[in-house]
Formats: C-alpha cells, sequence, structure tokens
C-alpha cells in the first residue's frame, strides 16, 4: 500500500514539475505581450499627444503593473533629478525589474535596446524607431504562441511519462 501511494506521489510530482515549466512558458509570453504594450502606448503617447521620453514613462508608470510600474517610475525620477543619463538608468532599472521573470536574454534585449531609438530628436521619428521594437516583439510572441500548444501538450506528456518510469524504477 505505501509502494502505491508512493508511485503516485512520485507521477504527480513529475507532472507538477511539467505544470511549472509550462507555467514559466506562459509566463514568458504573457511578458512579451506587456512589453509589446508598453511600447505601443508610448508611441502613442510620442506621436500623437506630443510627449516627451520622461512625460510618456510618468504616465506608464500609472498605467503599467508588475514588473514595470516601479521600474518606469524610477526612469522618470532618475531623469528629472539629473542624476543619469537616460540609457544607464533605464539599463539598470530595466535588469532589476526583469530579474525575477522567466524572460530569455534575447527577449530581455527588447526592453535594452530602447534608448538606442531615441537618437531622434523629432517625435515622429521616436515613434517610427518604436514600431521596430512593436515589430521585434510581434515577431517573437507569433513564434511562441505556434508552439505553445505543441510544446506545453510534450513537456506534460513527458512528465506523465517520467514519473510512470521513475515510479517504476523505484519499485
Amino acid at each position: 500500500m505505501l509502494r502505491l501511494a508512493g508511485s503516485v506521489m512520485v507521477i504527480a510530482g513529475c507532472i507538477g514539475f511539467a505544470a511549472g515549466i509550462c507555467r514559466e512558458r506562459n509566463q514568458r509570453l504573457r511578458l512579451l505581450v506587456q512589453i509589446r504594450a508598453v511600447y505601443e502606448t508610448m508611441k502613442y503617447y510620442i506621436a500623437y499627444q506630443k510627449a516627451t521620453i520622461p512625460e510618456a514613462l510618468m504616465h506608464l508608470s500609472e498605467k503599467e503593473q508588475e514588473p514595470f510600474g516601479e521600474a518606469f517610475e524610477a526612469v522618470y525620477r532618475g531623469i528629472y533629478e539629473g542624476s543619469e543619463n537616460l540609457p544607464a538608468i533605464w539599463r539598470e532599472q530595466m535588469e532589476r525589474a526583469l530579474s525575477g521573470t522567466p524572460l530569455k536574454e534575447q527577449e530581455k534585449k527588447l526592453l535594452y535596446d530602447f534608448p538606442r531609438c531615441l537618437g531622434f530628436m523629432e517625435e515622429g521619428a521616436q515613434a517610427l524607431a518604436l514600431d521596430g521594437l512593436i515589430r521585434e516583439a510581434g515577431l517573437q510572441i507569433e513564434q511562441m504562441e505556434k508552439q505553445r500548444q505543441e510544446k506545453n501538450r510534450m513537456i506534460m506528456s513527458l512528465g506523465a511519462a517520467g514519473g510512470v518510469l521513475l515510479s517504476i524504477l523505484l519499485l
């Protein structure tokens, strides 16, 4: 009886581990969608409301959820205090905000690259530069969505099969 209970617990543990991996992949996708929405909102503030980058960040800090809201506010305060330049404070705050997220380095680079599109003084050119980041985020989202169901199904199957195999080996 104890062996059966142990086997069920091993299988359940392996399935739970696989579910955790799937949840992490879904969280990555959710964060990528959030990054794209941030850039689209920033583009709106810059192109249509003629807001400066710090003003757009102030509006974003009020609207955005974790992990970006506090980071945008810190960048806004850092720019107006004049203590640091935008690329330095942006990188520092984004690294802090993304430190506990499951995003891969290539996906984090989407946020790290934002200051490079600010070399233009005119808001139309800044908005067009943001389009490149929006397009890049969209491509990564599209790629992850195509593979999501298939990979999640495979991960769950491997987790269950691994649990059964492990429980057989331990009997």
